[in-house]
């Protein structure tokens, strides 16, 4: 009988996979850990929006809904990019669950559905929106207030005119042709995350991105 040399023998032990039976071992082991059985990877435990399988793959804690205990569930970190597993993602000494209120399920333009992070309740309301009316046809912006024969030129006194033209750089801009029924915010729209958003009677007055 033939008889395999070193190298071939060393060849041979390497074709052997390990890495199957050492991910299953570890699968196990979680699922021993939080007493997980029967179909426990398609099921949500601790009801926080993850599949015990993704809380297994993260690191979290199939068990509770809030892992890192920063007032944000492991879902809903998930769902703002945060990390389940450490409660200040960003490093700027706010805890995650302070810095995000919530996320915009349904928002058409005008009506917004918010489902709070904290409750989970959704809070629907109308955007409170701050345009400029459109000016008639017949009307124009009065700029100075003056009439036209007490008005100042600017240009004959160097130190008044650099005085008025700082004012006027100052100045926002205004589109005249502005409709305020038409008003909307481009940055809202399904699946954005708030860091906080302030409603009253029934109107989202202010908000800021997460």
């Amino acid at each position: 009988m033939r008889k395999l040399g070193p190298l071939a023998l060393v060849a041979t032990l390497l074709l052997v996979p390990v890495d199957s039976a050492s991910a299953k071992t570890k699968v196990d082991a979680f699922a021993a850990k939080y007493h997980l059985k029967g179909t426990w990877k398609a099921k949500d435990a601790d009801k926080d929006g993850l599949k015990n399988l993704k809380e297994f793959k993260l690191g979290t804690d199939p068990r509770k809904a809030d892992s890192d205990k920063d007032g944000l569930k492991d879902g809903d970190e998930v769902t703002s990019g945060n990390n389940p597993r450490k409660a200040d993602t960003d490093g700027d000494r706010v805890k995650d669950g302070a810095e995000h209120a919530g996320v915009v399920t349904a928002f058409d333009g005008t009506s917004i559905t918010i489902r709070e992070f904290a409750t989970g309740k959704k809070l629907k309301a109308t955007l409170d929106t701050d345009c400029t009316p459109a000016l008639a046809e017949d009307e124009t912006a009065d700029d100075s207030g003056f009439d036209d024969d007490d008005s100042v030129d600017v240009t004959e006194d160097d130190e008044l005119g650099g005085f008025f033209q700082g004012e006027e750089e100052e100045e926002e801009d205004v589109d005249p042709n502005a409709d305020a029924s038409t008003c909307t915010d481009d940055e809202l729209e399904k699946g954005v995350v708030l860091q906080s958003a302030e409603l009253e009677d029934d109107y989202l007055v202010d908000y800021t991105l997460a």
